[in-house]
């Protein structure tokens, strides 16, 4: 299907290096999301409870790339999956859901503050000459 674009409504913030970043840069760093596992963590925080041929739909990607991203979401345990009611006939669908979107904003949160504290100490620990010239080669 299309190209994967983030959308422009999103806020940045400016790194000291110039760089902007926003949301979803967040996410692929601190949980190595890909762009479409974050427009779909997205997509069910709008509206929870979606088969993954409603994502297919909303977002315009393929059914392959869904299926991916939704098991990285759910390995990563960022989403949950129920089977769909009434559906006895072939393979089980399954509903992906947030369980709980407000603790889900506080978990990651409070996840993203223990990086940045982690990143903090690495700086504040290693950055020293010793530590520096053993990397630089």
């Amino acid at each position: 299907m299309g190209e994967l674009q983030v959308p422009k409504t999103q806020d940045k913030f400016v790194l000291p290096s110039g760089k902007e970043v926003n949301l979803f840069d967040v996410f692929r760093f601190c949980y190595g999301l890909s762009e479409s596992e974050a427009r779909i963590l997205m997509a069910l925080l709008e509206s929870n409870h979606k088969t993954a041929q409603d994502l297919e739909q909303k977002l315009q990607l393929s059914m392959a790339l869904v299926s991916r991203s939704l098991n990285g979401l759910l390995s990563k345990g960022l989403v949950k999956r129920t089977k769909e009611t009434g559906n006895n006939t072939g393979r089980p669908r399954y509903v992906y859901f947030i369980p709980d979107p407000n603790e889900l904003k506080d978990r990651l949160a409070r996840e993203i503050e223990n990086c940045t504290n982690d990143i903090r100490n690495l700086v504040t620990t290693q950055f020293t000459p010793a530590v520096l010239a053993s990397v630089v080669v």
